[in-house]
């Protein structure tokens, strides 16, 4: 009887440590395919929204599988070109923001409401939002720099209660590691930003792969850390200084760098490229 008691007892341990390791596996796997699909991310701003089909197909064929798109009304012209990137396999976040916004909510509010408008009418939905509001191109900014980026979060903040049911991401700069104090918390801006939304795209324009990871490397590992997906940008636009912008050194160049920096971040991020228009200049 004790024999088979004891028998019993070591086959339920058994399929308890059995249980445990696929469990253990399933998790893995989940986050493997997770960080997987982030590092396949490719995104690209769209300010232009008076661009012909053949743009559209650039973006297909360099396996872009998000568009930033700028629109500053909603019409059956933004219904078509969802509906047309949506076919061609790629996401679309309408891209929207004003530097305004941070001493005025409501303006922010205007807009997100004409949006949610959109959304709950149109067959053809943007997959979220895409803002991109600079507390730097405020006229006051270098005088009022700390009381401004505190505006700032508190306005994430705002938008990420009010609008909880939305996929909102942030562009911002890679230099947010001024330590503001809101909500009971003392740290760097750009932890609060990646706290408040789903993603953040970091305008980390630097024209070397060492030089882009030296600038997101503290972004990268606060979003690890709290299992975030951040973008890191290039920029291709002309008549920026030399070590910004890739148009100098060609789309070839751009994309070896990109790689060689792929090989040194270890998850949980995605490339987008700035923009749509300057890109296929940079291919010609």
């Amino acid at each position: 009887m004790k024999k088979l008691v004891i028998n019993k007892n070591k086959r339920l341990i058994v399929y308890i440590v059995l249980i445990f390791l696929c469990v253990s596996f399933a998790v893995g796997l989940g986050l493997f395919i997770n960080n997987s699909k982030s590092k396949n991310i490719l995104g690209v701003w769209w300010w232009n929204n008076k661009l012909d089909a053949s743009y559209l197909d650039f973006a297909e064929s360099n396996n872009v599988t998000e568009i930033y798109y700028y629109s500053s009304s909603f019409t059956e012209k933004t219904s078509e070109f969802i509906k047309n990137a949506n076919n061609k396999g790629m996401k679309v976040f309408w891209l929207t923001g004003d530097c305004k916004w941070i001493n005025n909510f409501s303006l922010l509010e205007e807009k997100v409401n004409n949006f949610i408008e959109y959304q709950n009418v149109s067959q053809y939905k943007f997959d979220g939002i895409h803002f991109d509001i600079e507390p730097h191109q405020l006229s006051n900014f270098e005088t009022d720099k700390i009381n401004l980026l505190t505006k700032f979060v508190e306005l994430v903040y705002q938008v990420k209660n009010k609008y909880s049911n939305i996929y909102i991401e942030y562009d911002i700069p890679v230099w947010l590691h001024d330590k503001i104090s809101f909500n009971n918390q003392t740290k760097p801006v750009y932890e609060f930003i990646i706290d408040y939304s789903n993603k953040i795209t970091l305008m980390s324009y630097r024209d070397s792969f060492q030089e882009i990871y030296n600038s997101i490397i503290d972004e990268l590992n606060y979003a690890i850390s709290v299992n975030k997906v951040i973008n890191f940008a290039v920029e291709t636009q002309d008549n920026l200084e030399d070590d910004i912008t890739f148009v100098e050194e060609g789309e070839e160049f751009m994309f070896e760098q990109i790689k060689q920096l792929k090989n040194i971040i270890p998850q949980n991020y995605g490339v987008a490229i700035h923009h749509i228009v300057s890109w296929v200049d940079l291919k010609k």
